[in-house]
């Protein structure tokens, strides 16, 4: 039958130019949208993979730069995580004192994160200045990254996307970035040294171990806050869904989804109006209500 579709269309002058009008409809058409759209389709949404939730009894830790970012990026994943019986362990990174507002910001990041399920005891200040990262001692910082992560041993990390145009952000985001490699390095020099496990120091084995049996359970997953193009568009518009911007889906980089009940998207939106200093701010009102959406998007893996 299809042999016969295509003789026909090989004899018909007619078909052809149609079908070739078609596609180039098509062509144009799709360039049209990707010239005046910043993101893809909302429909596509559903060719997108769910993220995976934790188990009960297991670990997520999100390194937060700054207070409010764990809400913006992972408010609705936290929620689920919690109910689900996880531990959820939030480091803050920067003191929010950008305005001299510290104290305030805490506050506000302590009830935040409280109508998110987390308990005080849960939350870890490491207290650097804010929008300053860049400047600190760099070496210094990553080792001070490095060792919640060796602390806590999460099932499940989120850490921000390096692409992100916050300073503190993509900051964080490549020092995390530079911790996962070293740690792989590790297992890969392991794996050279099978079978003279003997001549090793015995500490610096079981360092090694420890490693590979928390690169091994470990799910990495990258939020992203600022960028042009994200949320889209920035107002409130909580029956649309977050897609990722067209400039930061490549071939090696994938997306996923975790869609929101309304209960959690409300107790998001509660969680997010706790920072009331934020909210004074048209610009990052502006951006922290476009977070509240049908879903929330993480990206899985980003490459160099």
């Amino acid at each position: 039958m299809m042999g016969k579709l295509l003789r026909r269309i090989r004899d018909n002058r007619t078909m052809q130019l149609l079908i070739i009008s078609v596609v180039i409809a098509i062509v144009l058409l799709a360039f049209w949208y990707f010239r005046t759209n910043p993101v893809l389709p909302q429909l596509t949404i559903h060719f997108l993979n769910d993220v995976q939730l934790p188990e009960e009894g297991q670990t997520v830790l999100i390194f937060s730069p700054h207070p409010d970012d764990e809400t913006i990026a992972c408010g609705g994943y936290i929620i689920e995580s919690v109910k689900r019986g996880a531990k959820v362990i939030i480091v803050l990174i920067t003191d929010g004192n950008r305005r001299s507002l510290r104290d305030l910001r805490y506050v506000e990041f302590e009830t935040a994160t409280g109508i998110l399920g987390v308990p005080r005891e849960n939350l870890v200040f490491l207290n650097y200045p804010d929008s300053l990262l860049s400047r600190q001692n760099q070496q210094q910082l990553q080792e001070v990254l490095a060792a919640q992560i060796k602390e806590f041993k999460p099932d499940i990390l989120f850490y921000p996307h390096p692409e992100d145009n916050h300073g503190d952000h993509y900051t964080t985001g490549r020092l995390v970035e530079k911790i996962l490699e070293e740690m792989q390095e590790k297992i890969e020099d392991m794996e050279k040294l099978e079978g003279l496990e003997d001549l090793i120091k015995e500490e610096v084995l079981e360092e090694m171990v420890e490693v590979e049996e928390l690169v091994e359970q470990m799910i990495t997953y990258l939020y992203l806050v600022h960028h042009k193009d994200y949320p889209h568009p920035k107002k409130y518009a909580p029956d649309l869904f977050i897609l990722p911007p067209l400039d930061l889906i490549t071939l090696d980089g994938g997306w996923e989804k975790l869609m929101l009940s309304e209960e959690t998207k409300q107790l998001k939106e509660r969680a997010l109006r706790a920072y009331i200093s934020q909210l004074t701010n048209l610009l990052l009102k502006n951006l922290m209500e476009a977070s509240i959406r049908e879903n929330e998007i993480f990206a899985v893996e980003w490459p160099e």
